[in-house]
């Protein structure tokens, strides 16, 4: 008999048309942005190409206003996309480990070609190359596995206990007061009016530090989820939450600095990205607090881990990024706060 086509499995929601941005007046209410859940649908969206390649179209590649290429949570969840698509259904990812090589061109496709390590009982394997150019630009490898019982050894780090969403900033609110802020040049006001133009794929509140919180600690809390809804499908919450997992990863590393925004580094880019799945209960789409914490920077690198966690305190997700970070001036750490005399 002649070989049946292999059934693909989709797990995007049909495309929306995408709509044209108009860049708001200064001092205009932002317009509400109605469309956010499909520009983030239309950002994991695969091709297939070939057996075991695929493409993601350079009309949906998205690169960050100053940027040197394509957002590098893109790459790493179109890598994990791609792997996902050539496993069996009985296994679930627990790892990814991969590397930034070149910077993406938001102007060309991108194409991935997916190389089938390993399958096993209990384990599935898989190589993930993103290409342009007939160029490596991400080079990845990521782990699947036959869930089975732990037969009781769990073990999880408690949730911090930081205050909840409800209430906090936004970044796009933060974004909305430098832009108006007339002490900042015109140059920045307009930099941040464009950035808020530009539909965001997710939101971020940060945590602001506690009373009893080192303000120089490089550690960072912030609730973040997809803006929309998304479908119900697991593996689009775990797709997204990769997607997500490359935000503002090195920036706690300037907290003993004054912040990133007062010592910015004349160049910043990832170098390597890990992440480890710990459970599938969870939505891309519900408040997820992040705790991230840069644990070493020297040799104009930063490292720096991130856990994630369900508002409900269930520990889901861990993640590490290397990143270069490159500065023109030696950069001043702040003074210590004096202790307060008895």
């Amino acid at each position: 008999m002649p070989e049946q086509p292999k059934k693909q499995r989709s797990i995007i929601l049909a495309r929306n048309a995408e709509r044209s941005v108009r860049l708001p007046i200064a001092g205009e209410p932002l317009p509400r942005m109605e469309w956010e859940e499909a520009i983030l649908q239309k950002s994991i969206q695969l091709e297939e190409i070939d057996s075991d390649v695929y493409l993601a179209s350079k009309d949906d590649l998205w690169k960050p206003l100053g940027a040197r290429g394509v957002f590098g949570g893109q790459t790493i969840c179109q890598c994990l996309h791609a792997a996902i698509l050539t496993v069996p259904e009985s296994h679930a990812v627990h790892s990814f480990h991969g590397y930034f090589l070149l910077a993406g061109d938001s102007e060309r496709n991108i194409i991935f070609h997916v190389r089938r390590v390993r399958d096993g009982g209990s384990f599935a394997t898989r190589a993930v190359d993103a290409k342009q150019r007939g160029r490596i630009i991400f080079t990845s490898m990521i782990q699947f596995h036959k869930p089975e019982p732990s037969m009781g050894l769990e073990v999880a780090i408690p949730m911090p206990k930081v205050p909840g969403p409800d209430g906090l900033k936004s970044d796009r609110e933060y974004l909305e007061e430098l832009a108006r802020d007339e002490r900042l040049s015109a140059r920045m006001r307009e930099f941040y009016w464009q950035s808020l133009a530009r539909p965001s794929r997710a939101e971020r509140r940060v945590v602001p530090p506690q009373a009893t919180d080192d303000p120089l600690d490089t550690i960072e809390h912030v609730w973040t989820r997809v803006n929309g809804r998304l479908g119900d499908t697991t593996e689009i919450h775990l797709i997204c939450l990769a997607y997500m997992s490359d935000f503002g990863m090195l920036q706690c590393a300037y907290k003993p600095f004054g912040g990133f925004r007062d010592q910015p580094p004349a160049m910043m880019v990832s170098l390597d990205h890990s992440m480890w799945f710990h459970s599938q209960s969870f939505r891309a789409d519900d408040w997820l607090l992040f705790e991230i914490r840069c644990t070493k920077a020297t040799g104009a690198r930063i490292l720096s881990f991130c856990k994630v966690w369900t508002q409900a305190g269930e520990l889901v997700f861990s993640c590490a990024q290397e990143g270069l970070a490159r500065h023109n001036e030696t950069l001043r750490p702040l003074e210590p706060a004096a202790e307060p005399k008895m």
